[in-house]
């Protein structure tokens, strides 16, 4: 049938022609981007496989450069342990030094000095070794400091305005923490004879006047005190804050017997800690021209430079003394955050769909408390011997820790070498997935121009085809 109203023709020429346009379209795309699936369109299953094929690709970048600075961690931790352990090997040092029975007890209190100065270092080291505000040396827990043994408070606790009156007798008045430096205290016994005395922990007379039974000074004895055996049982209980069974030891005593001088005195070592007493007015008659008088000596004043282990403070007498105590630092104040090791997770892959998994590094705190160090000393002989086994069992640690790290530090470097491979595999796979084979692409692109070519040519002929009608009605 022959019409004009409707042009079959055409309207089949112009459906092959817009296919051929779409196909040219489609290949223009791939063509453009490089990839076969641009939408959803273009293979829904593909694009779904291709994007968690993106994101296992994209975390495991992310978990290689984690890894990384877990290595680095480790590193840097490990640069702090070395430190420590050339530290630990000094110190092992001067403990078979200070064994040697040639030695003075000058001597011995010199090495013991810079014993305690390495000690301090270990600290230092361990409490700044840090990366990415990670403390892995540090302490576990944060340093606590004594404010109260026993019954008896910190020194630093106790509020001495000058109006300030304390009762003399033999209960110790307070201790002066571990830790505190540049400590001087000056009592004034109002013309009484009160008189300091100071006693370690464990027992020992530091400063002060003796308890002997051939001289056993009137501010002992008007507090029943004889001998050593009944100042043990009046002051060193556990009340006061001493283990049970503390003795007395007189020992390291240091007694100023004919230099008073409340502005100076007589210096003595102990444990690392340097003592300057002023000696007891009251006790020790005036020597020629030392401008003094007995009856005036009522100040008596005891400095120390560093403060090793707690001090106890006790003003014995039975009158009442005023008491000003000065330091430039000492535990208890506003100290400011300590930092403390705590263990770091480590995430070693995430893949799509799966639970994170993580590897922790464990923390390894190397103060000198956590190596066992904190109450070593290397003076007396006795106990310089006994430190060598501290020492040992210290390095050991350290050593322990070290091991520990170099075997993270292999693994880690495993782990980003498996990461690296696996990200090459899953680019292989998601680009036969998803990127667009340029050779066939241009074929169809080739296909397409010279089907929409064709097809335009042959649907402006088509569009002629009703005009034949004009032949039939001449």
């Amino acid at each position: 049938m022959t019409t004009i109203n409707t042009n079959l023709m055409a309207q089949q020429s112009l459906i092959h022609r817009d296919s051929a346009q779409s196909s040219l379209a489609t290949a223009l795309e791939r063509l453009s981007t490089g990839l076969r699936i641009n939408s959803a369109k273009d293979d829904a299953a593909g694009l779904a496989i291709a994007n968690r094929m993106e994101a296992d690709q994209r975390t495991g970048s992310q978990v290689s450069r984690g890894i990384n600075d877990a290595i680095s961690l480790t590193q840097t931790a490990e640069g702090g342990l070395n430190g420590i352990n050339d530290l630990l090997q000094r110190s092992r040092e001067l403990a078979v030094q200070a064994a040697n029975g040639t030695l003075s007890d000058a001597d011995r209190a010199t090495i013991n000095r810079e014993y305690l100065q390495l000690r301090d270092e270990i600290d230092r080291i361990a409490m700044t070794t840090e990366a990415f505000d990670k403390y892995l040396l540090a302490p576990s827990t944060p340093p606590s400091y004594d404010t109260q043994l026993g019954d008896i408070k910190s020194i630093r606790s106790i509020e001495y305005p000058d109006d300030t009156y304390f009762d003399s007798g033999v209960v110790p008045l307070a201790f002066i923490p571990a830790g505190s430096t540049g400590v001087t205290l000056t009592t004034d016994s109002l013309g009484r004879d009160d008189d300091i005395q100071l006693f370690s922990r464990d027992g020992k007379h530091l400063v002060g006047t003796p308890v002997r039974a051939s001289d056993t000074d009137p501010v002992w004895v008007e507090n029943g005190i004889t001998d050593g055996a009944s100042l043990a049982s009046e002051i060193f209980t556990e009340a006061n804050g001493f283990p049970a069974g503390t003795s007395y030891d007189d020992s390291a005593l240091l007694e100023n017997n004919t230099n008073y001088d409340p502005a100076g005195g007589v210096t003595g070592t102990y444990n690392g800690m340097t003592f300057t007493y002023s000696g007891d007015g009251d006790r020790f008659g005036s020597t020629p021209n030392d401008g003094h008088n007995a009856s005036n000596r009522v100040v008596e004043r005891v400095s120390i430079d560093t403060v090793t282990e707690p001090i106890f403070v006790v003003v014995a007498g039975s009158g009442q003394f005023t008491l000003d105590v000065e330091w430039q630092y000492m535990p208890g104040g506003d100290t400011g955050p300590r930092p403390t090791s705590e263990g770091v997770e480590v995430v070693m892959s995430a893949g799509f769909g799966e639970k994170p998994q993580t590897l922790t590094i464990e923390p390894t705190p190397a103060d000198s408390t956590s190596l066992g160090l904190e109450r070593i000393r290397l003076d007396p002989r006795e106990e310089a011997l006994k430190a060598l086994a501290a020492f040992d069992g210290a390095m050991a640690q350290v050593d322990g820790y070290r091991g520990q790290y170099g075997a993270l530090n292999n693994r880690f470097e495993g782990a980003i070498e498996n990461l690296a491979q696996q990200q090459v595999n899953t680019a292989a796979a998601k680009s036969r997935i998803e990127d667009a084979d340029y050779a066939q692409e241009t074929s169809q692109l080739a296909r397409a121009q010279i089907l929409q070519q064709a097809s335009t040519s042959l649907l402006a002929q088509a569009n002629q085809l009703p005009q034949n009608v004009l032949s039939l009605l001449a």
